[in-house]
């Protein structure tokens, strides 16, 4: 048979890709890392963190809070990690709670719950705002602070006590609380009050106060019929009330 001919099938060694066509892989690799790299870099410039949306926040103020947020400004915000900024804001005395939550492209909201404020306390001649927990929240700036808030002093130890009182007025004797100007820790137990009811110091105990004076607003007309004055009410004994001073000194009710 013919070395030729066309029904004889021949041994073929199948070609091998040269250098151009092992390549084109990395080159699209390559190529695509670029892209990728680029893509990268452009959403990094177009996410920075610019912007701060501030709301909920009456004591503190706006430019301290952003003072403490510029050390992040033009972070990525795609990876911003936001526990630190809530961490450092929260540290602020007035602030109780935050809330961070980001704004696509490059905001940021922070949403603050503050601390309330119950009264101030009297420090000698210095001022703090006192929370609704006994605790001292600041100090009291007469530059910037107005307020009518009960002044408490005496003993920082009875603080909490002391705002404890003044949530049972509140709660139970509304029409007294309104009138009440003072709170005084007294050295032997219990609670000197200045109003603008009786205008002279009302001393009670914490446990009965709310029932206490109740019973001294329904006998304020009675004492005030009879010309009872007192330089002071003393409603820390069982079923009486005791009129101390000239004017009233060994009458009870």
């Amino acid at each position: 048979m013919a070395e030729d001919s066309p029904f004889l099938r021949r041994n073929r060694v199948p070609a091998r890709p040269g250098p151009r066509g092992r390549g084109r892989p990395l080159l699209f690799g390559l190529l695509a890392a670029v892209c990728g790299l680029s893509l990268l870099r452009l959403l990094a410039g177009q996410l920075s963190l610019q912007r701060f949306d501030i709301a909920g926040n009456r004591r503190a103020r706006t430019e301290e809070i952003l003072s403490v947020l510029s050390g992040w400004r033009g972070a990525n915000l795609v990876t911003l990690d936001l526990a630190p900024l809530s961490h450092r804001v929260s540290r602020h005395p007035w602030i109780q709670k935050v809330t961070l939550s980001k704004r696509f492209p490059d905001g940021l909201s922070v949403r603050v719950v503050e601390r309330r404020a119950a009264a101030l306390w009297r420090d000698g001649s210095r001022l703090w705002w006192l929370g609704e927990d006994g605790r001292l929240i600041a100090r009291y700036d007469p530059r910037g602070d107005f307020s009518d808030s009960v002044l408490v002093s005496g003993d920082r130890r009875a603080l909490a006590e002391a705002v404890g009182l003044l949530d049972d007025l509140a709660a139970a004797r509304p029409e007294y609380f309104s009138a009440l100007s003072e709170i005084a820790v007294l050295p032997g137990g219990g609670f000197g009050m200045m109003d603008s009811l009786f205008r002279v110091p009302v001393r009670v105990l914490r446990r009965d106060a709310p029932e206490k004076i109740r019973a001294l607003l329904e006998a304020r007309r009675l004492m005030e019929s009879r010309g009872w004055e007192a330089r002071a009410i003393d409603l820390r004994f069982a079923d009486r009330i005791v009129l101390v001073g000239a004017y009233g000194a060994g009458s009870s009710l």
